[in-house]
């Protein structure tokens, strides 16, 4: 386990999951509280499951950080479509994620993470046009339930990240960093996008990729790209949210110790 004593060694925010033992979100909180900066709280709601935690939880976890000296970033469910050709569905999933802004505002999460789902890669100039105008009407809704318009971070997922860009400052959110997705995307230059998007990121999410598959222990990943990603976050002076969005115990371990190992070789 992480030695908290270390947790304000970095310039940055190191945080994690609130998946790393397999129970509900107040006992990992629990457990994560003394060794991390931040933690993600990962929320779903569905028809037959659902974790958005009630208010004698919201109450716990106000206390675990209040006591612990962490924060939370909230990171919103993705079972709809934000960006859904389908009307009914972005505005279900703008009812579903305006709740959840409401009920975590106590928490003053750093950020609240969004997936723009509802495009692909090589979607046509057409396609994306469309998407970006009702993605448009989700972002401005979830801004107007803030008192801060950049604690909405916009991930980059597997469509271009550029295609985030005129909804970022259309709206004046911030962005999430998924270095992750960028790694899988070989024709991407990650380190380009990078050194263009940090200074409006609030969090960067990083996690190993080996052989196509990612939210590996940061162990199994490619040493020498975290290392190039450590150097660029440590020259562009960045003092956000850095989650390692991996979920087990053991991976949360080894990707620790992998970021305690590098950092000490670039100080």
């Amino acid at each position: 386990m992480r030695d908290g004593k270390k947790r304000n060694k970095y310039p940055f925010l190191l945080g994690t999951t609130s998946y790393i033992i397999p129970d509900d979100i107040v006992p990992n909180v629990k457990m994560l509280a003394p060794l991390v900066d931040d933690i993600e709280l990962v929320l779903f709601e569905s028809s037959s499951f659902s974790n958005i935690p009630s208010e004698d939880n919201i109450n716990k976890l106000c206390a675990l950080a209040d006591d612990n000296g962490c924060g939370y970033t909230v990171h919103l469910p993705i079972d709809r479509k934000a960006g859904d050709p389908d009307k009914k569905v972005r505005e279900e999933f703008r009812d579903e994620a305006c709740r959840i802004i409401d009920l975590t505002r106590r928490l003053s999460p750093r950020a609240w993470v969004l997936h723009l789902e509802g495009i692909e890669k090589g979607s046509g100039i057409a396609d994306v046009s469309n998407w970006q105008d009702w993605c448009k009407e989700t972002v401005s809704e979830l801004v107007s339930r803030t008192e801060n318009s950049q604690l909405i971070a916009i991930e980059n997922l597997s469509y271009p990240a550029e295609w985030n860009i005129p909804l970022v400052s259309s709206f004046n959110t911030s962005y999430c960093l998924d270095i992750g997705h960028l790694w899988l995307q070989p024709d991407v230059s990650w380190e380009s996008l990078c050194t263009a998007l940090l200074p409006g990121t609030s969090v960067v999410h990083i996690h190993g990729v080996h052989k196509k598959k990612d939210h590996l222990s940061l162990a199994a990943g490619d040493r020498e790209q975290l290392i190039s990603l450590l150097m660029l976050l440590k020259e562009a002076a960045y003092r956000g949210v850095l989650t390692v969005e991996i979920f087990s115990e053991k991976d949360f371990n080894e990707s620790m110790k992998v970021i305690d190992r590098l950092w000490e070789i670039l100080l």
